[in-house]
């Protein structure tokens, strides 16, 4: 009988483990930002110039949600991990598929570059944009 007391115990501490390390949220400030999109021939513009920001930015895995709390506040719904990747320039981009609060589909991916800095991309199929971000 003690035996499966102890199993009990074990697995409800196992359970709760778990759901500690599922449950983070991170908070994030945007410093700068720029954008781009395709004109009517489907072809990408330059990036703009940076121009400062100055924005929270709250990834909450628990819910599956990225939130910037732009002047229109962005929320997106995570309902896909594509995954992590190494690029040749020494940077690392985390991907996830997103639906907005308009029900578009969008990709967000979470960039640490070579040197460490971060920034974060919405991608559209017609408009991007980027932000410089650090921990807040």
């Amino acid at each position: 009988m003690k035996l499966s007391v102890k199993s009990a115990i074990f697995a409800v501490l196992v359970m709760f483990s778990i759901i500690e390390l599922k449950a983070q949220t991170y908070k994030l400030q945007t410093y700068n930002f720029a954008f781009r999109s395709k004109n009517s021939y489907g072809v990408w513009s330059d990036w703009s110039k940076w121009e400062s920001s100055d924005m929270l930015v709250v990834i909450n895995q628990d819910k599956d949600r990225i939130t910037i709390y732009s002047r229109k506040v962005q929320e997106y719904d995570i309902y896909d991990y594509e995954g992590e990747e190494d690029d040749r320039y020494g940077g690392t981009t985390i991907s996830y598929r997103c639906v907005d609060d308009d029900g578009l589909r969008c990709g967000i991916r979470l960039r640490v570059q070579g040197d460490g800095s971060l920034q974060l991309y919405v991608d559209y199929n017609d408009a991007m944009w980027v932000y410089g971000i650090r921990k807040r």
